[in-house]
């Protein structure tokens, strides 16, 4: 099985007592990937971060609990897998407060497609008004390039997928199973068509059942992986106000679609407009944010390479504007160089400088 040793070193370090999220990420950023250490003492002698407890098991690691069952399911749902140290991994989710260091997908991750992704999520017990509007907006958004993110729930969640789906866009669901399961099974067949063109993504190992305190963590990844959340629909205490929550943390757009004061589905998105949410009323309320208009529907990102694309990251994570002189302290760059990739971002119409020597993404 591919990347079999790479999976299986991540989940040995993630079992590791006193080893969460965080602190694994700085031992393979600092060690490189658990293959490098797991299993080798002397990889340790010099960190002092970690107990002695946590040492010898990474010293002497056990086989991850139930593997020979987690690696039947990846070869059988042809399941992939990305760590945090990937080029693959979104940028967008590799700067958030409390990334997953890896991710199970079905499906395929495009990086051009995570370029420019919005959030759409709500009750799952939506109106008349919340499906019309979230297929209207949705479809639109896909139009002018927008990849849907959501979480492949009942009511709000199926219709942005499907929103995508019928305009021949691509879409990614985050679920809070591992993604050998549908959940809920209902959807199973908007679930094969969006691993048909996007993917259905999870930091759950396979094998991994529905549990109610899987979903608000989920969340996190939803906003993470988008550049703004539309909540449509939901009580203040519905998930879709937590992925606002986690979107603001994030320092991400929120968005979110006003409704009748009277009923109980409006009162979350209400609220967040009451907190500075955007009010949404069609789409090109969202694209304003982002410098676009509907008549755009042939404008692609254009590919970059390397060192625009790790520019590009950066002005996306320190949005709206940054100082030139903030971006090259951040880039690591020299003067002419950071001012030959700005040329060639701005001629490629990906960014704009504006009055104060500041530069602004246009994505």
């Amino acid at each position: 099985m591919k990347n079999s040793n790479k999976i299986k070193a991540w989940l040995q370090l993630m079992a590791a007592p006193e080893i969460g999220n965080a602190k694994a990420i700085k031992l393979a950023e600092l060690l490189g990937e658990p293959t490098k250490f797991i299993g080798k003492p002397e990889a340790f002698l010099e960190i002092e971060t970690l107990s002695q407890t946590a040492k010898n098991f990474l010293s002497n690691p056990t086989e991850p609990a139930n593997w020979q069952r987690t690696q039947k399911l990846i070869e059988k749902y042809e399941i992939k897998f990305v760590s945090i140290l990937d080029d693959d991994y979104p940028n967008l989710l590799r700067n958030i407060y409390d990334p997953p260091p890896f991710l199970f997908y079905r499906g395929n991750l495009h990086k051009d497609d995570l370029r420019r992704t919005l959030a759409i999520v709500g009750t799952r017990k939506a109106s008349n008004y919340g499906k019309q509007m979230t297929a209207e907006i949705g479809e639109k958004l896909v139009q002018v390039g927008f990849t849907i993110v959501s979480g492949l729930a009942y009511g709000i969640d199926a219709i942005a997928h499907m929103s995508a789906l019928n305009q021949g866009g691509r879409t990614y669901a985050v679920m809070g199973t591992g993604v050998d399961q549908i959940y809920p099974p209902e959807n199973r067949e908007i679930a094969d068509e969006i691993i048909k063109t996007g993917a259905i993504i999870s930091e759950y190992i396979p094998g991994s059942k529905a549990e109610k305190w899987n979903f608000p963590t989920r969340n996190r990844i939803i906003s993470g992986l988008s550049l703004g959340s539309l909540i449509i629909e939901g009580s203040r205490k519905s998930g879709a106000l937590l992925t606002a929550k986690f979107a603001m943390d994030q320092n991400r757009d929120v968005f979110a679609l006003p409704g009748d004061i009277n009923r109980p589905q409006t009162e979350g998105p209400n609220y967040l407009i009451k907190l500075g949410a955007k009010i949404v009323t069609s789409a090109q309320d969202i694209l304003e944010e982002y410098d676009l208009v509907l008549d755009e529907q042939t404008r692609l990102f254009p590919e970059l390479n390397v060192k625009e694309d790790k520019i590009y990251q950066i002005l996306l994570n320190n949005k709206p504007e940054i100082y030139f002189d903030s971006l090259l302290i951040k880039s690591g760059m020299n003067i002419g160089e950071l001012s030959s990739v700005l040329l060639t971002l701005e001629l490629k119409n990906v960014i704009k400088k504006v009055p104060g020597n500041k530069i602004v993404p246009l994505y």
